[in-house]
Order: structure tokens, then sequence, then C-alpha cells
């Protein structure tokens, strides 16, 4: 049996009728019926355990150690979801919650799988973001998130601590189950097959995805033979790739090169980027794809010629290939090294959610 907790907002119960506790000495219940069909005439006290409380943080801001005398009762109210009261009870040791605690409690945790759903609601609330992340990834999937977000509705009804919450954590956490439910949205915990869209009858295939997501991969295994030609605009505008370019992606660098004083950004000159790319591939009587990351930064969807493939991998599957492709790419790196290109990766946590309103965008299209 894991050791008994209870968690407060500093020394007030709010499960137990705003009752201010004694710390470090016996509190004794005042009103006491086990035999109760409810906790309301039963009185006493709601504590948990350690592998049940994650259940129940959304109930205060300190976590306390629970010691129960020998001469107490305890009864089980639900076992499954941690739930015992107690006419005696010493509560010690006061701890502020942290995300750190409730990322611990997580890992211990033997909660029914439905409870995770309502405990991460609560997490979310209380702003635990490292915590709610980890039950997403863990227990969150296609299958089960019409049952997820019904869970988490019904916990941010009135009278769940909603008003002590963290509206930023909230209201992230509630995106990213936004975005597994849609079937259009490139999600950051779940892969979804790749998005389709013909715009045109031109021999054009627009080809998309986040960094990591495989989108070179996939214009290698249905486009390597002699009806396509694949453009990579990282052999055109990256200096260390294009040095290394051949053939069509060597001949549109010396033509941007020789173009533009300045050479255009994808960042921000893609429209530009874009119509000069099929200007120069007009007379090649072959499907042209044009394998980019950028096309969320697009002025103007409407010049968008051809069919459009989005490759929609989670956010977090693309952040770990990209990191394992450094360490392959870069042998001999350092550890200072690793956690440098770490941390400029994680902007992939960023920059998705502009594809995603580029996805809404075509979408939109011929609606």
């Amino acid at each position: 049996m894991s050791k008994y907790v209870k968690v407060m907002f500093g020394k007030i119960s709010g499960a137990d009728s705003n009752l201010e506790y004694k710390i470090n000495e016996f509190n004794v219940a005042s009103i006491w019926n086990p035999n109760a069909d409810n906790p309301k005439d039963m009185g006493g006290f709601n504590i948990s355990t350690e592998d049940k409380i994650l259940r129940w943080l959304v109930r205060g801001d300190i976590i306390y150690d629970v010691e129960i005398p020998n001469d107490a009762e305890l009864v089980i109210v639900d076992y499954d979801n941690g739930v015992y009261r107690t006419n005696k009870m010493l509560i010690k040791n006061p701890k502020i919650m942290t995300d750190e605690i409730a990322h611990n409690f997580y890992l211990k945790s033997t909660l029914p799988e439905k409870a995770y759903y309502k405990s991460l609601a609560g997490c979310a609330i209380r702003g635990y973001r490292n915590t709610c992340l980890k039950i997403i990834e863990d227990k969150i999937n296609k299958n089960n998130i019409d049952l997820v977000l019904s869970e988490w509705h019904d916990f941010h009804m009135p009278g769940h601590c909603t008003e002590k919450g963290n509206a930023e954590v909230d209201n992230e956490i509630f995106e990213y189950l936004k975005e597994i439910k849609s079937p259009l949205l490139i999600s950051r915990f779940v892969d979804k097959e790749p998005y389709i869209k013909q715009l045109t009858e031109d021999k054009i295939i627009n080809l998309t995805g986040q960094s990591g997501s495989g989108k070179s991969t996939y214009a290698h295994k249905y486009f390597n033979n002699d009806e396509y030609v694949i453009i990579d605009t990282d052999e055109i505008f990256s200096e260390k790739r294009y040095e290394n370019a051949t053939g069509l992606n060597k001949k549109l660098g010396n033509y941007f090169r020789s173009k533009y004083k300045e050479l255009p950004n994808l960042g921000n000159d893609f429209d530009l980027i874009y119509n000069d790319i099929l200007e120069y591939c007009k007379n090649i009587n072959k499907t042209i794809v044009i394998d980019c990351a950028q096309f969320h930064c697009i002025k103007d969807v409407h010049i968008l010629k051809g069919k459009l493939i989005v490759i929609r991998t989670c956010i977090n599957a693309c952040y770990n290939r990209t990191i394992e492709r450094y360490k392959i790419n870069n042998i001999n790196y350092t550890n200072e090294e690793l956690e440098k290109y770490k941390e400029k990766k994680k902007s992939i946590f960023t920059w998705y959610k502009y594809t995603n309103k580029f996805l809404e965008k075509i979408d939109l299209l011929g609606k």
C-alpha cells in the first residue's frame, strides 16, 4: 500500500466544507458515521494514496503526508480512484505542489484508465504542463479522444477549482486535444495520414511537412522514376547543401544566385521563389515535385498549382528524428553542441502551428 497523502489549498480543504486543519498534530472528526451511505453523512476526513492522488491534485497547492494512528478508523469510499475517509489523522511534511511532484505521482499511479482523463484536466487546471504532456503521450489517441474530451468538458464545469487555475496551460493542453480530434490538423502527439488535395490539373506536386516528418522519404518512395523530377529547396537555398547539389537543384541554385543580388529567403519570399521555380521548369515535360518545409510561409495560397501533399507525422516524432539525424550526420558532436541543437529544434513545436493554419486555408479552397 502506498502511503497516505492529502492535497489542500494551504490548510483549507475544500472537499471537507472548507475546514482548516491543524498541522503536525492530530485532527479528530466532529462527525463520524462509517456506515452512512454517502460521504456527507459519513463525516470524517478525505485522504488518498500516492498511487491515486493524481486524480485529486486539482484540489490544492500543498501536498501533505498523512499518518493514521492505531486507534483511528479508516473506510474505503472508492478504492479504484483512491478515496478514503478517516475519523482521526495527523498531517505533516507540507510541500508546495510542483509539476515535478505531479509527474512523480503520475509515474507511481495505478488509476483506472478513464481516471487519467479526469486527472489530465485537473493537472491542466493546476498548470502541471509536463505532467499533462506525458499523460497525453502515454494515454490518449484517436480512438479514445471523444471520451477524453467528454471527461475534459465535464471536469471544467463550475466547482472543480477552475477559479484557482492556470489558464495558459489549461488552454494549451485543450488545443493539443483538439488537434488529436481534428481530421485536418497536424498533432503534436498522433500520426495522421498525409493530407492530399488536387488544386489544379497542372503537373506539379507540392510536398510539405515539418522537418523530420519524412517528406523526402515519401518523395523518393513514390516519385523516384522517370515520370517525375524532384526539387529539394534545401539544396537550392542552404549554402551547405547547395555546394553538394547536382542536376536540376544545382541549376536552380545557380539561377537564383545569378538573378538576385541578395538570395531570396523561403520564409519571407516564398511566393516569389515558387513562381520563379514554376517559370524555370515550365518546359520540363515531367511532373515537378517541390519538396519544401516552408509552404506555410506562402502569402497567397491561390498561386499554388497541381496537387498538395502534407505529411502529417506527429511533431514529437519529427523532433526526435531531427535529433537522431543530427547525431548521425555529426558523429563527433559534443554534449554541449547536441544540447544547443536540441534547444534550437524545439522551435518545431511552434512552427507546426503555422502549417496547421496553412492547412485550414487550403482546405477552404473550392468550398
